[in-house]
């Protein structure tokens, strides 16, 4: 029998699966894989990678020599089984048949993916802008969400393919090994996106820095100009009686005195390229 069910009616199929087993199976405490001598349980978290936050849902996998049950927790993981199951003349390529369906869309998400952290690169080259850190922070959060979820199947299909109770024929066993190897690409892709991100959080962070640096640059400058004022404006704030007091060109000199350090400042900052 080749089924989608719920959970909570695997009881009725005790006819096809053992009353021990069933038990195991309602105490939910099976890993991702686990073979045992005439039977396999396969259990993984499906998610709606077109989604953000989307939450897992587990869909568990029952195989021996004459059945194949996937098993649903929700709704929704019945829904997703449903859609993703094809009868077969086998159980073993009726399983192949689902996971090969679960794949449908990875390259273009893949190609989705690599596109969006591409234009983040360019647009942080092209100068900061307030909301890339946000930017930053999500594809680097979906990167991870979704190397996580092809990183459950890439190990799924490894011990699938160490066939440890030989429930899969060799014919079908080249077919899961086909789909091992495209979830080792999908999850070195991610690893090469996360690398990519990584990168460009760098790239980000230096153009912050250099941004900084031409501030201080800025104010450093400023500084330099209105410290020469500033000791003129304290000089003849004292109270002394100073010979320029009495003198008729003593208050266009100090003017004059004070434009001639500015613009003094200013060349020597424009031929040591500061400006």
């Amino acid at each position: 029998m080749q089924k989608v069910i719920y959970m909570d009616e695997i009881g009725a199929y005790s006819d096809y699966i053992d009353q021990s087993i069933i038990d195991y199976i309602n105490e939910g405490q099976i890993e991702t894989y686990e073979s045992f001598d005439s039977f396999d349980l396969i259990a993984f978290d499906w998610y709606d990678l077109s989604v953000r936050d989307s939450r897992p849902t587990q869909i568990l996998i029952y195989l021996d020599a004459d059945d194949i049950f996937y098993i649903c927790e929700n709704e929704i993981s019945f829904a997703v089984s449903r859609k993703l199951f094809t009868p077969a003349e086998t159980n073993e390529q009726a399983m192949y048949l689902f996971f090969r369906n679960l794949f449908k869309g990875s390259g273009e998400l893949l190609e989705k993916l690599e596109n969006r952290v591409a234009a983040l690169d360019d647009s942080v080259s092209n100068g900061v802008k307030a909301e890339q850190k946000n930017l930053i922070s999500e594809l680097r959060y979906e990167i991870l969400h979704d190397k996580k979820y092809y990183g459950q199947l890439e190990f799924i299909f490894d011990e699938i393919c160490d066939n440890d109770n030989n429930l899969i024929s060799r014919d079908c066993l080249k077919y899961f090994e086909i789909l091992h190897n495209r979830s080792l690409r999908i999850v070195s892709q991610l690893t090469d996106l996360r690398e990519y991100i990584t990168q460009v959080k760098e790239s980000y962070l230096e153009q912050i820095s250099i941004e900084q640096n031409n501030l201080m640059k800025v104010f450093t400058m400023v500084t330099s100009i209105f410290l020469p004022l500033t000791l003129i404006v304290g000089w003849y704030g004292m109270n002394v009686q100073m010979p320029e007091f009495k003198w008729r060109f003593g208050y266009p000199f100090v003017i004059v005195l004070s434009l001639v350090v500015c613009i003094v400042w200013l060349i020597w900052f424009k031929k040591r390229k500061w400006l």
